[in-house]
């Protein structure tokens, strides 16, 4: 028998506020595209289940959209034959009893099997069980549960949550909860695992299939996709859904970099073929802030319209700023006005009040230093 075991898809997740062309969230419709790539390349290899570890959705209460893309790819799956076996995980588990569960939706499908009940269930699928238990309402009832599971001779245990020997991956998400290396069993057939994103085997029969996407830059590095099993041989494959469209570049230290430096460090990273529909974020240590202060910010800014989502991230050498660079008060209105005059370039200040705002906010630095002048004298 072999099935496909994936996780995690999140659907509903979106960020980084970069909008399409019709104002919704790109990295939203990336995971509704991937998932749906992901049931194309399913029903191609028509396995002989699918399992699903967990974190179906990115929320308890998903909107109309997540649920509908769901229901399409559950219905495509049915269409092909091919039985599915789900159970919730921490994202899409109500976490009290008096809160229903999305997947109360989709019960009663025809070779749909889904635990949501923060119980261990069982179902037989083929000339296999598969022994499910979903996301528990307390750490402690995961160990309770797998007590309930009587052994068949041919069995695949499913699960969600971290397991101890990954605890330094712990991602703190909500209701993350921590397994217990001992319900790793060697007599199982094959453990499918659920939350943690990347491809990872934790025991000889125990994988995690990781997520499809990219959620954040700390999984740039990761292998996505789904794993083929044999659950004769206990042999799994990775099947890739998509390629990896997020770079995290290694920090660059920009010490004593002039401005000028630094601005074409970030230029030889940033050609448009290279960063085209991908994630780009540039990260660059012990940067001189007045230095890329003197950058052209809009010119910073536009560099990335290519990509669906870029950052630069930086990091200040601070304290060489204020040895080398010591704040005058007197001057502290000619600061605050290039201060301005930067966020002026850069589009965020509103183009109808951006003379005011400068004017405005200088005189009132002045002023400031004024009376903190006078406040001195009187006080001599």
């Amino acid at each position: 028998m072999k099935i496909i075991h994936l996780a995690d898809s999140h659907l509903g997740f979106s960020s980084y506020s970069r909008l399409d062309e019709h104002g919704q969230n790109r990295i939203e419709e990336m995971v509704y595209s991937g998932f749906e790539k992901a049931i194309e390349q399913i029903i191609r290899a028509h396995p002989d289940a699918v399992v699903h570890a967990g974190d179906v959705f990115h929320h308890v209460r998903p909107k109309i959209k997540p649920l509908f893309i769901f229901q399409r790819g559950l219905q495509r799956l049915v269409e092909a034959a091919i039985p599915v076996i789900i159970i919730s995980g921490n994202h899409d588990a109500p976490k009290s009893f008096n809160q229903t569960s999305p997947f109360r939706l989709f019960e009663g499908l025809r070779d749909v099997h889904i635990a949501q009940r923060y119980s261990y269930e069982r179902f037989e699928v083929g000339d296999h069980c598969f022994h499910c238990i979903p996301f528990c309402l307390e750490p402690q009832d995961y160990l309770t549960e797998f007590g309930e599971i009587k052994r068949s001779g041919r069995d695949v245990l499913v699960m969600h949550g971290m397991v101890e020997s990954l605890k330094n991956q712990k991602m703190r998400s909500v209701g993350e909860h921590e397994l217990n290396d001992s319900l790793l069993k060697s007599d199982f057939d094959y453990i499918a695992l659920g939350h943690y994103h990347g491809q990872a085997q934790v025991a000889a029969n125990a994988y995690y299939s990781g997520s499809v996407e990219y959620f954040n830059f700390g999984e740039a590095r990761d292998v996505k996709g789904m794993l083929l099993v044999d659950l004769e041989t206990g042999k799994a494959s990775n099947v890739p859904v998509k390629p990896n469209y997020m770079i995290d570049h290694p920090p660059i230290d920009c010490s004593g970099m002039r401005s000028d430096e630094i601005a074409e460090i970030i230029m030889d990273m940033c050609h448009e073929d290279e960063i085209s529909d991908r994630m780009v974020r540039i990260n660059l240590k012990n940067v001189n802030r007045v230095a890329y202060r003197s950058i052209d910010q809009g010119k910073l800014n536009r560099l990335g319209g290519a990509a669906i989502y870029f950052k630069i991230r930086l990091d200040f050498c601070d304290e060489e700023d204020r040895i080398e660079r010591p704040v005058d008060r007197r001057m502290l209105h000619v600061d605050f006005a290039g201060f301005l005059g930067e966020r002026r370039s850069a589009n965020l200040i509103p183009e109808t009040i951006k003379d005011e705002v400068v004017s405005y906010g200088t005189v009132v630095m002045k002023m400031a230093v004024l009376a903190r002048q006078k406040e001195t004298t009187d006080a001599s």
